[in-house]
């Protein structure tokens, strides 16, 4: 039954010209079946963070900084959570550096509470002041109001954002009772204004895609921050179905108005934007209108791409967690300044003191620039000398934190000289001294490094190792979700969103690749499919890589790949099957008649089995049974066709180990060539080394025939020629051999021929003689004229490999030459001495003897005188 499927899949493809295709869009289908479920979602996500970590990472502007409650901030300040007049004064640390906006990562939706100072306790109880009697206002200073106190920082720092939450969960009776003060309404009336923009009824229809149905309400700061804070912005935080975080909700729809994400509401804010500049088209974009960028210095509409959900793609930046990208300072550093900053003889004095007069001198050029610089920019209406102000006063500040920095030298001056000392004196007293000195130049240190926020973009939130705040993005793991907030604003700053393209773009380009990879791969071969499918796949990869890398461009990658790779193995599989079907045909169809070498081609390429030849050097090979005729005669035709059987069988077994062709049988002769149709490495050598070996095996044979008692015993004459040939399919369309044809091939039939009249067994002309003259022992024979052909040829009698012959034969064939050199110098005499001495050593040589018939003959009726010593065949 699969059998049978199969080869209809097979006649399916053969026979149809445009089956690829079919089966490229049946692929295609399926591909989009697997794009709707979640498992398909998921491998495309992971291959999307892996497109994320090969590419570079966008720009980061600098003046977005974290201040991080690391674990060292914790460490230094004391158990999280603090308490809140920590913040407050964090964020009046803030105002004096001159930071421009604030966010705090920290939701406050409790009061604090309630917490007694300490010292006014002791006091009273101590009747210190009361003289014994407690007053209701020294009560009432015992009382520590931390959310007053943050309340109030809020309001000096100004521009501050506090995050709040969504929730699924009903209100409880506390916080109704809450909701119904008169403090808490105004609060909420404020925070409302301030968070978000009312839409009209008869336009909320269009927002409802924005709209969670599981949210029943806000979870709402305390009324003291909803009083004071700058503004508000959500937190809600939406995870792919793989937990990853790659996407911000930017604005939600409830309760007939429209929130914003906390790093929206930055984002607002840092552009200038009001309520009224703001449009928002779910699926397709938020419109900032007239909105200040100040990385441009540009005013102009910001339009940023969102989903359905009012979702935006991150652009991530830097090379992997938050603590990589983007400047950082930790949180304990503000606390530490509001001490050593803010007290007389503090750190500023100190450093007046260690720059002396140059010092104020430079720095105060340095200022001065800065400040022309300021009035230059404030001056200028052109966006790109603004970006050159902005970028010159960012990096004399620079310099001006540098020059500081340079003044602390000295005391590591000073801790190397007090450490050289106490070494050298052994003085432990030292140690005080030198612990001060780090001390001051670490209080130095923290006070710049503060300083370096003027002018910021701030957060601050929990970083540290026991925060839970923790997510994974495509680039990092455990990655703190402090930092979404600027890389959002970041993404949306520099332009560089990530645009995913649409469903129906996908499928478009995935029905594309389908079709063209099916329509290819059916008309190549199996072998060559492989190359195309891995060249394909590898391509696609790349080009998917580089529009991302360097576009932002997010292509279904999992889709593009399976809808390249279904079809393409289906088909490749099927056409792999199919051809392996084909070869097992063609080897066992001509096993029997074709050499392996012929068959491989065919099987390679099975277009040479049309009619057609080409012009190639090849070496010819004839042998011929000696006095076959008589044999025939005298064996019954069972008896002739068992001998004739083994000697061909034995012969071709030969031919073929050194990647001979066998053209053809004629009778009891073979003819085979060598260099076609597979080219070879030196194929005259090959083709002598095959007849030497086919002698010594028809000796073998020949003893072994007569030990089996057979009266006929086989011997064979072969010859050898080198030249160009016509080589290929010769016939008809219906009925066709692969042969050779051409003067080089009858001149090979010529020569086993002339074995006959110089008794030899194994011939070759000289130009096969020319390729194997230092491999093979070989003697001259003479210079004839075959028949048929006008230009004589030189021939040798081909005797076995280099040094390998019997020692009698050496003695032979060195008389044997000086008799031919007498001879062609026409001393008939001497030449037949030389050939009569050299039969001693071997009786029955066959050219020695043909060579003294000669002579006696030329003795009797010398030849002409202008005679060429060439010898004329008279038959074939």
């Amino acid at each position: 039954m699969i059998k049978d499927f199969l080869r209809k899949i097979f006649s399916f493809i053969e026979e149809n010209e445009y089956s690829g295709i079919a089966i490229s869009v049946g692929t295609f289908l399926i591909v989009v079946l697997m794009s709707l479920s979640t498992f398909y979602e998921v491998l495309e996500l992971k291959l999307y963070d892996f497109r994320f970590k090969l590419k570079p990472s966008i720009q980061e502007w600098d003046r977005l900084v974290f201040v991080d409650m690391d674990d060292n901030s914790i460490i230094s300040i004391g158990t999280f959570p603090w308490q809140r007049r920590v913040y407050a004064t964090a964020l009046d640390v803030l105002k004096q550096v001159g930071a421009t906006q604030v966010t705090m990562d920290i939701i406050f939706p409790d009061k604090s509470p309630a917490q007694i100072q300490n010292d006014i306790y002791r006091s009273i109880m101590s009747g210190e002041n009361s003289k014994g009697t407690v007053r209701l206002k020294d009560l009432k200073g015992i009382i520590v109001d931390n959310d007053a106190i943050f309340s109030e920082a809020l309001g000096r720092m100004g521009k501050v954002f506090i995050p709040y939450n969504f929730s699924n969960q009903p209100p409880t009776r506390d916080l109704l009772d809450l909701y119904r003060t008169e403090r808490f309404i105004r609060g909420k009336w404020r925070f409302l204004e301030l968070a978000s923009i009312p839409v009209p009824r008869e336009r909320q229809n269009r927002y409802k895609s924005l709209e969670d149905k599981g949210i029943s309400g806000i979870s709402y700061p305390i009324p003291e921050i909803m009083e004071s804070a700058h503004s508000f912005g959500f937190v809600d935080r939406d995870s792919d179905p793989d937990g990853t975080l790659r996407r911000i909700r930017l604005v939600r729809y409830h309760d007939g108005r429209l929130y914003f994400n906390l790093a929206m509401k930055m984002m607002i804010d840092i552009c200038g934007v009001g309520k009224d500049s703001i449009e928002v088209r779910p699926g397709d974009r938020i419109v900032l209108k007239d909105a200040f960028n100040p990385l441009t210095q540009e005013k102009r509409d910001i339009a940023i791409p969102i989903d359905d959900s009012g979702m935006m793609i991150v652009n991530w930046a830097g090379p992997g967690p938050r603590e990589k990208s983007f400047r950082a300072i930790p949180f304990y550093g503000l606390i530490d300044f509001s001490v050593f900053a803010n007290i007389e003889g503090g750190v500023y004095d100190i450093l007046d003191e260690i720059a002396g007069h140059e010092g104020l001198i430079s720095l105060g050029a340095i200022n001065g620039q800065i400040e022309a610089l300021k009035k230059e920019y404030l001056e200028s209406q052109s966006p790109p000398v603004k970006r050159e102000k902005i970028e010159a006063i960012s990096a004399l500040r620079k310099k001006t934190l540098d020059v500081k920095s340079g003044f602390l030298k000295v005391y590591d001056d000073q801790i190397a000289q007090l450490t050289k000392m106490k070494n050298k004196t052994g003085n432990k007293e030292l140690d005080a001294d030198i612990d001060e000195l780090r001390n001051m130049k670490r209080a130095c240190e923290v006070v710049l490094m503060v300083e370096s926020l003027k002018d910021s973009i701030v957060v601050s939130g929990l970083t540290a190792t026991s925060s839970h705040d923790l997510t994974t993005i495509p680039i990092a793991t455990d990655y703190a979700r402090v930092g979404t907030y600027f890389n959002t604003i970041n993404t949306i700053l520099q332009g560089q969103y990530i645009h995913k393209a649409g469903a129906l773009l996908n499928y478009i380009l995935m029905l594309a690749i389908s079709i063209i990879i099916g329509f290819i791969i059916q008309r190549v071969r199996a072998r060559t499919a492989l190359t195309v499918i891995a060249g394909s796949f590898f391509g696609l990869t790349f080009i998917i890589i580089v529009l991302f890398a360097a576009g932002n461009i997010w292509i279904d990658q999992m889709g593009l790949t399976l809808s390249l790779l279904f079809p393409a193995v289906l088909l490749g599989s099927i056409k792999f099957i199919g051809e392996e079907r084909q070869k097992r045909f063609i080897k066992s169809a001509f096993s029997l008649y074709l050499a392996p070498g012929v068959i491989e081609q065919i099987i390679e390429n099975p277009d040479i089995l049309a009619l057609g030849g080409e012009n190639r050097e090849i070496t010819i090979f004839f042998s011929d049974i000696a006095s076959f005729s008589s044999i025939s005669e005298r064996l019954s035709p069972p008896d002739l066709v068992k001998l004739l059987n083994e000697y061909l069988s034995e012969m071709t077994d030969i031919i073929l180990s050194y990647n001979g062709t066998i053209d053809k049988y004629i009778g009891d002769a073979i003819m085979a060539f060598y260099g076609a149709p597979v080219m070879l490495e030196d194929p005259a050598l090959k083709a002598c080394y095959a007849a030497i070996d086919m002698k010594k095996r028809l000796r073998e044979l020949q003893e072994e025939w007569k030990n089996q008692g057979k009266s006929e015993v086989i011997s064979a004459r072969m010859g050898l020629n080198t030249g160009m040939a016509v080589v290929g399919n010769m016939g008809s369309r219906t009925r066709m051999d692969y042969t050779a044809m051409g003067d080089s091939v009858n001149l090979a039939s010529r020569l086993e021929g002339a074995n006959k009249y110089y008794g030899t067994n194994a011939m070759i002309s000289e130009s096969t003689y020319a390729f194997v003259k230092d491999n093979v022992e070989a003697r001259k024979l003479d210079v004839i004229r075959v028949v048929g052909k006008k230009e004589p040829v030189g021939i040798y009698e081909l005797l076995g490999r280099k040094g390998n012959l019997p020692g009698r034969m050496y003695d032979m064939i060195e008389l044997y030459n000086r008799g031919l050199d007498s001879f062609n110098q026409r001393d008939w005499k001497k030449a037949k001495s030389f050939f009569r001495n050299g039969l001693q050593s071997v009786d029955d040589d066959g050219p020695s003897l043909a060579y003294i018939e000669r002579c006696n003959h030329f003795m009797q009726t010398p030849p002409p005188k202008n005679w060429d010593g060439v010898y004329t065949m008279k038959s074939k």
